[in-house]
Formats: C-alpha cells, structure tokens, sequence
C-alpha cells in the first residue's frame, strides 16, 4: 500500500471505528474515561471524525482486543529476530558495561 492510498483509507477506517464504537458492546461512558474526555466533545469528535492518532490507537485496543494481541506478538516477535540478529554480528553490550556507563551518566 503506498502513502496516498494509505492516506485517503484513513477516512475509511476513521468511519468504520466510529460504526464499531456505536455497535460495540461497552456504553459510551467506557470511551468517556477511556480518553479523558467530556461527552459533548467525544460526540462532536465522531461527528467530525477528529479522533487524534493516539485516541485512534487507544479505542482500536479496546474495540479489537484480539487484533491488537495478534500485532503486538507480530512486533516483539519482529523485535527479537532483530536482537538475535544483532547478537550474532557482535552488536551487543554485555550488561557489566551498560550499569557502568549508566553510573557514569547519572554519577551514581
């Protein structure tokens, strides 16, 4: 997917959790404190589809707990190929090192 078509999905997908979040199962109250927000600007943020990105990540963790499960194995899973990997070319800092030079920095 490149970055316009991507661009020009996030209207798509924006309307598609606004329906997920009507249909869902929790009470608007549950998105209320989930956000910190007051209930006229939640409605007035569906109404003109201004969630932010991070709300965006937020709601999506809650109205799709098992996708969010399944992306979050997908990335460590992605995060420790790439540390074997870097253990293999030698990048590595034995610990030793690293709670010396923590010391050094934060003169403890």
């Amino acid at each position: 997917m490149n970055t316009l078509e991507t661009i020009y999905n996030y209207d798509t997908i924006i309307t598609q959790l606004i329906k997920d979040i009507k249909k869902s199962d929790f009470k608007t109250v549950y998105f209320l404190k989930l956000l910190n927000i007051k209930d006229s600007f939640f409605y007035k943020k569906m109404r003109e589809k201004r969630f932010t990105t991070q709300e965006v990540k937020l709601l999506s963790q809650h109205l799709y707990p098992e996708q969010y499960q399944e992306f979050k194995d997908h990335l460590i899973g992605k995060l420790i190929e790439k540390s074997k990997e870097q253990l293999k070319e030698g990048k590595a800092i034995n610990f030793e090192e690293v709670l010396e030079n923590s010391k050094q920095m934060y003169n403890v």
